[in-house]
């Protein structure tokens, strides 16, 4: 009967992780007032209770077990490596394959490039355009440089303050912009001052 009871008592009680030893000890506590097959189920039934107060106990101490081995095993590491070095941290893994870094460094250099090139077009294109109107006004080249032109201003109306400017400071080949009439007035009278030194010249000659 006892073997019947201890067959029983495993299959029913099987997920509580009981050792063989325990279950044979119910089963022998059980064969002694079980004398029928028929009573098995009911007196099996009637130790589960039992079971999972062994069960509570049982888990109570794996966990203390478990928590005491912890300790147990840091202890441990303490002692062989007293001192132990810190783990070199791990080199971040770039995501982009070094091929592609290479094409997007040489696309970041080229557009540097460009860039600067394109500043130099427009720096020098203000320059010419700033020489030219400084030569309108009857500005000497050499004193362009002192005057400071912002990007954004307008080069006729600066070049224009600054020629009344370099006037009213008494500078030396500074001159009052002519009118039309005035260049029109002094293009003829150069025309006329040729035409007489050439009629001068060939009467020299007859």
């Amino acid at each position: 009967m006892k073997e019947k009871i201890l067959v029983a008592l495993k299959t029913k009680y099987k997920t509580f992780g009981f050792s063989d030893k325990a279950f044979d000890g119910v089963a022998d506590y059980l064969s002694k007032t079980v004398t029928e097959e028929s009573q098995i189920e009911t007196a099996i039934d009637g130790v589960e209770g039992l079971f999972k107060g062994f069960q509570g106990d049982v888990d109570y101490v794996r966990n203390e077990k478990s928590g005491l081995q912890k300790q147990l095993d840091e202890l441990k590491k303490k002692i062989e490596n007293p001192n132990p070095q810190p783990k070199p941290k791990e080199e971040k893994k770039d995501d982009v394959p070094a091929w592609a870094q290479a094409i997007i460094d040489s696309n970041k250099s080229l557009s540097e490039k460009l860039a600067g090139y394109e500043q130099e077009r427009v720096q020098a294109q203000r320059n010419a355009q700033v020489s030219a109107k400084a030569k309108e006004y009857g500005i000497p080249e050499t004193l362009v440089p002192i005057l400071n032109i912002p990007n954004d201003a307008d080069l006729d109306t600066f070049m224009k303050d600054a020629k009344q400017t370099f006037v009213n400071a008494g500078f030396q080949g500074v001159q009052v912009p002519k009118t039309a009439e005035q260049r029109a007035e002094k293009e003829n009278h150069d025309i006329a001052t040729m035409i007489n030194k050439g009629t001068e010249e060939i009467n020299k000659q007859n």
